[in-house]
């Protein structure tokens, strides 16, 4: 799943407060290779490509293959870069009253926004973007989610911050 749910009672995060309970949601990627496999999966195309355009210009005299190749493995590695910037994309939202505070990771840049939850409204825009607002902040969330998981998301964070607020 894209999303996963997780309520805990603890120390509160502001203010020394006791035993608040707080909620988290953490919206990730859905990624099929860990970073570590990509990396290899990578290495192991462009090693491979390299090595037929070797093979192809010193065995059957085709050197153009070797330039070939060569921005063949370019553009992988390009490609590999582009995927891997976006591949920790997310948000974690933290739910812990009387504040509401949205963590978002895109592209290797971290943003926080602290709201205040008595004031935060969940909308859902006809595109399908899920955005909190608290006054004039308006923060897009849950963009890693597909459209069926989003509607049950914004129920999910109606029913909560009503409930506690």
């Amino acid at each position: 799943m894209y999303a996963y749910f997780r309520r805990s009672y603890g120390p509160g995060p502001f203010d020394g407060e006791g035993c608040v309970p707080s909620r988290e949601w953490r919206i990730k990627r859905n990624c099929s290779l860990t970073p570590r496999q990509s990396l290899a999966a990578t290495a192991f195309l462009m090693a491979l490509v390299l090595a037929t355009g070797v093979a192809a210009a010193f065995a059957f005299g085709v050197w153009l293959a070797l330039p070939f190749s060569m921005l063949c493995t370019l553009s992988v590695g390009i490609a590999f870069i582009a995927y891997s910037r976006h591949a920790t994309d997310g948000e974690v939202l933290t739910f812990a009253p009387p504040f509401v505070i949205v963590e978002a990771h895109e592209g290797g840049r971290r943003t926080i926004h602290r709201m205040n939850a008595a004031r935060l409204a969940v909308s859902l825009d006809s595109d399908g973007v899920v955005y909190l607002c608290d006054g004039w902040q308006r923060i897009p969330v849950g963009r890693q989610l597909p459209a069926a998981a989003r509607t049950e998301f914004v129920r999910q964070l109606r029913r909560f911050i009503v409930a506690d607020c």
